[in-house]
């Protein structure tokens, strides 16, 4: 109820304003030598320096433009619950919901396989991390197998102490 107080307070505000702004635009009453009207249409004549400046067209259609606002903004504060109870109404609802359901579905699918693209691709790099470590382990014990070999040829024996590592 707040609401609609609120927003027909700030209408009635614009309103003033709007009525304000016509009031302080110059009058082109004496110009207009004669009006009709046929359907929704208006016909102007005028005369002098406004129908070569063609300001007085603008102006009269000025009134009928504003009529049709406000009538639109009055239809739209009548709000009939009534109309949604119609069968096409509540297809065209039914329909809207379930396109926007749909669409909230795939960008919630997208986002979840996005972050599974991710783990995978952490979980790939760990492996590739894992296997080049091995391989340098596997290549650093082939080296020290070479080095046994080469060493038993040319007659040296393996010592039974164990190997002393000097640190820098």
């Amino acid at each position: 109820m707040k609401g609609n107080n609120a927003f027909l307070g700030t209408f009635d505000r614009l309103s003033q304003r709007v009525k304000g702004f016509r009031g302080s635009r110059p009058k082109m009453a004496a110009e207009v030598v004669a009006a009709g009207q046929s359907g929704r249409t208006e016909e102007v004549l005028l005369t002098g320096e406004e129908f070569q400046a063609g300001f007085g067209a603008a102006s009269a259609g000025q009134g009928f433009r504003e009529s049709e606002f406000k009538e639109l903004l009055s239809n739209a504060l009548k709000f009939d619950i009534g109309a949604l109870l119609h069968l096409r109404t509540f297809v065209y609802l039914l329909a809207g919901t379930g396109i926007f359901l749909f669409q909230t579905y795939n960008t919630l699918a997208i986002i979840n396989l996005a972050l599974q693209n991710e783990k995978l691709r952490d979980e790939i790099q760990m492996s590739t991390s894992v296997i080049t470590s091995q391989e340098l382990k596997v290549h650093e014990l082939q080296s020290i197998h070479n080095i046994a070999q080469d060493a038993v040829s040319l007659g040296l024996t393996t010592s039974s102490a164990p190997p002393v590592e000097i640190e820098p």
